[in-house]
């Protein structure tokens, strides 16, 4: 069983592996010759079932729960595409019009671009993932098992030989993954990555820059990274994580949408969009996973990072007496002015809204949605 050394709760307990049993329906098996679903997997795991009753054990249940893509900085302001005829219908005026949305999907600058600033009414600025991907995602596969390699000697007279683990137990290496996508009225999710890809090959031949800093810093602006979180069945508490360490788009399947048949008037061969991607780095149930999740929504959401100015003396009493504050706590102060978690019985209240927050001490996925919005819409929650 794995606990939080920082929590008295462990992170994994047996209650949560029974198959979501009510305690009612626990305690008419107490009664069993089986014994509780608690007991028989405690049983199992503590000592030999050297009489070999059947235990009363259900095979454990991982609910797919969500999958996040962070958005990537392409620099798609006016000077760097309007050379490039593929990516002109991104000029467009209209804010709200897809060729809008996916350009500010893909450059979050253009935001606070003093020069040319540009919004939609449709992207949240401060979301650090692409909510389109997540939303209608039907599958991804690929991710590597954790491999490791061996040593073996040679054999000597009597065929006597040895083995042992010659590898570390890490990847880092490149692999693919298949992300599946459901298709949905104007196409965007093609268009998206048709704009991706074309940007990454200009990039590549030298007719778009990406923007200076990103040069300075020799980063690939293209790059995205894949969180997979693995949820318990009340999509409240993460089970499991893992993530790539960057990965980038390898082809777009814009080819099936021109696809002809004479006695169908409906093309249904891109009904769904397959993306392979290009990844790098394989991590697997590593808390840093935690800190960069919720450190990266902070990096798109400003007023989400703690402010020095902010919790100034705040955080100061929270170090009183030699205690040590958990990350919950510091963030409880840094984000106390501007936004409320969402309760459990509010979320579908704000379905569609709000920023992910893993609580590293619980690992509860938290939501957090600004104060004005939670406030304005609470009465509907009472």
């Amino acid at each position: 069983m794995v606990t939080n050394t920082t929590n008295s709760n462990p992170i994994i307990n047996l209650s949560d592996s029974a198959g979501e049993m009510s305690p009612q329906t626990n305690s008419i098996f107490e009664k069993l010759p089986t014994g509780s679903i608690v007991s028989a997997i405690g049983n199992s795991i503590y000592g030999i079932n050297h009489r070999q009753t059947p235990g009363a054990i259900q095979i454990n249940k991982d609910y797919f729960g969500l999958t996040f893509f962070t958005r990537p900085e392409l620099n798609l302001t006016t000077a760097n595409i309007q050379a490039i005829r593929q990516l002109g219908p991104l000029l467009t005026n209209e804010r709200n019009s897809l060729q809008r949305i996916i350009r500010c999907l893909l450059d979050r600058r253009l935001s606070r671009n003093p020069d040319e600033s540009l919004t939609s009414d449709l992207v949240d600025e401060q979301m650090a993932f692409i909510p389109m991907l997540t939303n209608h995602l039907l599958s991804i596969s690929g991710w590597p098992d954790l491999t490791v390699e061996s040593f073996t000697s040679q054999q000597g007279v009597y065929k006597e030989s040895f083995s042992m683990i010659d590898s570390v137990a890490l990847d880092y290496s490149t692999y693919n993954i298949t992300a599946n996508f459901r298709n949905i009225p104007g196409d965007p999710i093609t268009l998206l990555f048709f704009i991706w890809e074309h940007y990454a090959s200009n990039v590549f031949q030298g007719t778009m820059v990406p923007y200076p800093d990103k040069i300075i810093q020799n980063e690939i602006d293209y790059n995205t990274r894949i969180y997979r979180l693995v949820l318990d069945s009340s999509k409240t508490y993460v089970k499991k994580i893992a993530a790539c360490g960057a990965a980038y788009p390898e082809a777009t399947p814009i080819g099936a949408a021109f696809n002809y048949e004479h006695d169908r008037p409906i093309n249904s061969s891109n009904d769904q969009i397959s993306i392979p991607f290009k990844c790098m780095g394989a991590i697997y149930l590593d808390d840093i996973l935690i800190y960069e999740f919720n450190k990266t929504s902070e990096l798109f959401n400003d007023t989400l990072a703690p402010d020095a100015d902010l919790i100034g003396g705040r955080i100061a009493r929270l170090y009183r007496d030699g205690n040590v504050p958990t990350q919950q706590e510091l963030l409880a102060v840094s984000t106390g002015k501007h936004y409320t978690k969402v309760s459990a019985d509010a979320l579908p209240i704000f379905n569609n809204r709000g920023y992910p927050f893993i609580n590293p001490d619980s690992y509860e996925l938290e939501w957090y949605v600004p104060n004005d919005m939670y406030y304005n819409m609470l009465p509907r929650t009472r």
